[in-house]
């Protein structure tokens, strides 16, 4: 069971970032918007929103929600922008700010279940595959974003963080500002509840049948 509940943590998640590299290839941009050029700031909205609105979704559980959080990122982004140093990873500099969005928004608000709905305007499927896998992924992911809402939110973060986005525990450590160790011990414990949540739903009955 617990392979399943990792397949399904994988096909939750957005595709993988890529790996670190000594040039950023958001760097151009932000060198643009630096020197005043508007349309740049659009061009970095276009190529990261996708990304920050899924982040803030899976953390906070709510469509509406997640567009706000997405939306006062941006105002930050913007208004913080001079003091990005370059040569640091931009996406991991803004994903920072996002989960201390999420984290504020969640202490006015309260964290509120994730749906089990999928993404669809935001996570595609890489190809075309048959009815049946298709409505048997459909429900892993619908599973994996019950199991989700049930965690702490500390936990839940460092999850979506590691196993959905992609992050390394170095760099999801950096972003929540703790130690790896820390973010190793959320994981595997959010990792644990998780595979207990799944494994109580298909848990079959006295009929044989899930």
């Amino acid at each position: 069971m617990f392979h399943g509940t990792e397949a399904a943590l994988m096909d939750e998640g957005l595709t993988s970032l890529p790996e670190a590299s000594a040039d950023d290839p958001l760097e151009p941009l932000i060198c643009r918007i630096r020197a005043g050029d508007v349309e740049a700031f659009g061009d970095l909205l276009a190529r990261t929103e996708g990304r920050i609105l899924a982040l803030a979704w899976r953390i906070l559980g709510d469509r509406h929600l997640a567009e706000d959080a997405a939306q006062e990122t941006y105002l930050r982004v913007f208004r913080s922008l001079n003091s990005f140093r370059l040569g640091e990873r931009f996406e991991a500099w803004m994903v920072r700010i996002a989960v201390n969005v999420c984290y504020d928004l969640a202490r006015k608000r309260g964290p509120l279940p994730a749906p089990a709905e999928v993404l669809d305007g935001l996570e595609g499927d890489a190809a075309p595959m048959a009815a049946e896998e298709a409505v048997l992924l459909h429900q892993r992911r619908a599973l994996v974003r019950q199991a989700l809402a049930t965690l702490p939110l500390a936990e839940r973060t460092a999850l979506v963080l590691r196993d959905l986005e992609g992050h390394s525990t170095e760099e999801v450590a950096r972003i929540l500002g703790v130690r790896p160790v820390t973010i190793r011990s959320q994981v595997a414990s959010a990792r644990a509840k998780v595979q207990a949540f799944c494994s109580r739903l298909l848990k079959p009955t006295d009929g044989g049948r899930p």
